[in-house]
């Protein structure tokens, strides 16, 4: 085994120094050895990191582009025409790996780490690299002993860092990052490829996507695709005409996003310290080619490969002898269920989508839900819509929440001094008839919002507030910087936290060259639990700019939560340019017979079950009928949130599950192994006083069950989903 690593090790070493350089060449017409067009890896990387600089062109005028599945891979290895290749870098799982950046789990699981930079203003690739995969891993939610990292598979010697290559590229239509890591065990005789769309809006060095979803293909001896779904970190400074190139290079061209602003000093004097995202202000609406993105990663994947371990120009590896998973979570679940979609060459094997953020299109379907004696039709309604919907009543009903059974505290409610202000307000709009918390609760519960979710509103509204619903809206409606939507904008904000109001200010704390290290694509970007980095802003605030928790819109010094912003971020969430946005997303709910399994937190407040799954699962179920190969796990006790602080009493780490369902399909691809049917998951939470749980076990998370009980199954067919009471 130690002889087959090191023959492996010398070819990686051979090939960064010459097979890549030779192998971008083919099949393009112009080459350069100039800075592609997201830049270079600096030069003071670790001597002990092989990398090469793979050549490519960087005329993105010459936009190429192409169907909606990749070209069928003959036995020549070509290199696809819409495929900019950039850096190749070894990392030998000592001094640094693929999974932790050379921190290693149990540091990770130990202790907050706040990683050395050598000049704080301006980090260099690994220190911004180590920066996006330094999180603290609370043991105690299961993750290193339950899924993800193997404490018990772990040694003195052996800390969870995997050795093996990445490589970074870009599709050039979009911009969209590409990652792909190879680890040095990669399985030639048996291989396969695991494909993990970004979750949410970030961008390819995702922690949790690396850490939780990569890791298990890495251990699975696969290479881990990652792609950033054309959204990634596009942060762009307005005034300093600045972005970030696919791995947090600051630049001025050749970035992952430049809006083009007319009157842009006008508009600088006007507005001054904001900035552009990509999701927000790119008016591309990449949502729409999520799937295609991903069947793009899988080629490049399979491009790679080939190129590396083909002894001549004859592909090796191609649909019908490697294995393909794609397995994504919350908006990355979403563009894992468009790619099987798209898929009509049969490339992908399995799919496992964790919370997906997916919207069915029940245009022409009928379909139902039914739990006990409750039957009711599924309506279509867009994460855009009512989370909107959300944004504006969840600030008012806050009063009205219980606190968990025994458990007196409901987190972050104490934040919400102004709740009966948003009331008055809404009443005042004729959006409330009698202005009470109760009333918007009701409201809430009768959107989608179950009282089992009512914990979560305060927590949720507050890390996410208007920033959620207005993200999509504007991706949707393909708004520009410029038109400032319903006078919100992206600016900098307070970085202290003492006695913060949210105004707008310059960057001083946290510089711009810092921001990509610590942001995930979307809004607020945080400094501390009391403190933005960057956030949507108020520009007609009463007093002056800033983020809408402070904001006052109805009467000068007292805070309303800007319910004036947030009536129109509401009403612009139904409008004819936003809807025909949402068409282009929408999921037909054909697989094609892959084999799937959809996991989604019963209590998820963020992807509401019935928008999403439900409607999901019952459209496909009329859809492909008898032929279809789609599992629904629904999960007790579990949200988009992983179990932490201040919910380690009430909720439980959805991702446990996500991980046992790539288990069961692994089982199946490999060894035939029966699947599970679709079922609940009956789980038990930790229970205790919040922030004080006891350490999660097997008696909190049972596994997914072959053979269910009767009272556990989840019956689907003709377009009716039947839950179990």
């Amino acid at each position: 085994m130690e002889k087959i690593k090191l023959r492996t090790l010398v070819s990686l070493i051979f090939f960064s120094a010459i097979t890549m350089p030779l192998a971008a060449q083919s099949n393009t017409t112009k080459t350069t050895t100039s800075k592609i067009n997201t830049g270079t890896i600096e030069n003071n990387i670790e001597a002990n990191i092989k990398t090469a600089t793979a050549i490519a062109t960087t005329n993105n005028t010459n936009i190429v582009t192409s169907n909606n599945t990749p070209s069928m891979i003959d036995k020549t290895i070509k290199k696809p025409q819409w495929l900019v290749r950039s850096t190749l870098t070894y990392y030998d799982g000592d001094n640094n790996d693929l999974v932790t950046a050379g921190l290693g789990f149990t540091p990770l699981s130990t202790t907050i780490i706040t990683p050395k930079v050598e000049i704080s203003a301006k980090p260099n690739f690994q220190e911004r690299r180590q920066a996006k995969l330094n999180r603290y891993i609370d043991t105690k939610i299961g993750e290193g002993t339950l899924f993800g990292f193997r404490k018990q598979e772990l040694t003195p010697l052996f800390d969870g860092k995997i050795a093996g290559t990445e490589i970074f590229a870009i599709q050039k239509q979009d911009s969209v990052g590409m990652l792909l890591q190879i680890p040095l065990d990669f399985n030639k005789n048996k291989p396969c490829i695991v494909a993990v769309p970004a979750s949410d809006s970030d961008g390819i060095l995702n922690a949790k996507d690396i850490q939780i979803r990569g890791l298990w293909g890495l251990r699975h001896n696969c290479a881990v695709v990652y792609n950033d779904k054309g959204l990634g970190n596009g942060i762009y400074d307005i005034e300093r005409k600045l972005g970030f190139t696919v791995w947090g290079e600051v630049q001025s061209g050749n970035i992952l996003f430049s809006p083009s602003i007319k009157n842009k000093e006008k508009y600088i004097k006007k507005y001054p310290h904001r900035y552009a995202t990509k999701q927000l202000h790119s008016q591309l609406n990449a949502e729409a080619r999520w799937g295609e993105h991903v069947l793009k990663s899988i080629e490049f994947a399979f491009y790679e490969l080939n190129s590396m371990f083909s002894s001549n120009d004859q592909a090796i590896f191609n649909k019908d002898n490697t294995l393909v998973l794609v397995y994504g979570a919350s908006d990355g679940g979403g563009a894992a269920l468009k790619a099987g979609e798209l898929d009509d060459q049969n490339i992908i094997n399995g799919i496992v989508a964790v919370n997906p953020q997916i919207q069915p299109n029940l245009n022409q379907a009928s379909i139902a839900l039914k739990i006990g004696n409750n039957l009711q039709n599924l309506e279509s309604k867009s994460i855009a819509n009512y989370s909107a919907y959300g944004a504006l009543y969840i600030p008012c009903a806050i009063p009205a929440i219980k606190a968990y059974k025994d458990d007196s505290y409901v987190p972050y409610a104490d934040y919400f001094i102004y709740s009966q202000e948003r009331c008055n307000a809404l009443k005042k709009a004729n959006l409330l008839a009698t202005g009470t918390p109760k009333e918007a609760l009701e409201k809430l519960h009768k959107k989608g919002w179950t009282p089992e979710m009512d914990i979560q509103l305060p927590y949720f509204y507050y890390t996410e507030s208007i920033g959620l619903p207005y993200q999509y809206i504007s991706a949707y409606g393909k708004y520009s910087v410029t038109e400032n939507m319903c006078n919100f904008s992206v600016a900098s904000t307070q970085q202290k936290p003492i006695y913060n109001t949210g105004k707008v200010a310059p960057l001083e704390e946290i510089s711009f060259e810092q921001i990509w290290g610590m942001a995930n694509g979307h809004l607020p970007l945080w400094n501390d639990r009391n403190a933005t980095v960057l956030d949507l802003v108020e520009n007609e605030d009463l007093n002056t700019p800033r983020r809408e928790f402070y904001s006052s819109s109805q009467t000068k010094n007292t805070v309303d939560y800007g319910t004036k912003g947030s009536i129109c971020v509401y009403e612009k969430s139904q409008e004819p340019r936003v809807n025909e946005g949402i068409k282009q997303v929408m999921a037909s709910g054909n697989l094609h017979g892959i084999k799937t399994f959809i996991v989604h937190g019963r209590n998820n407040v963020k992807q509401l079950p019935n928008y999403t799954s439900r409607a999901y699962v019952a459209l496909n179920s009329l859809v492909e009928g008898k032929q279809s190969q789609l599992r629904y796990i629904e999960v007790e006790n579990a949200s988009y949130l992983d179990g932490r602080a201040p919910f380690d009493n009430t909720l439980l780490p959805i991702d446990y599950y996500g991980e046992d369902a790539i288990e069961w399909l692994w089982a199946n691809l490999t060894n035939n192994a029966t699947l599970p049917v679709s079922q609940v998951v009956h789980t038990k939470t930790r229970g205790g006083k919040s922030g004080y749980a006891p350490q999660i076990t097997n008696n909190n998370l049972k596994p997914i069950a072959q053979t269910p009980n009767s009272n556990s199954i989840i019956q689907k067919a003709d377009g009716k989903l039947i839950l179990p009471n």
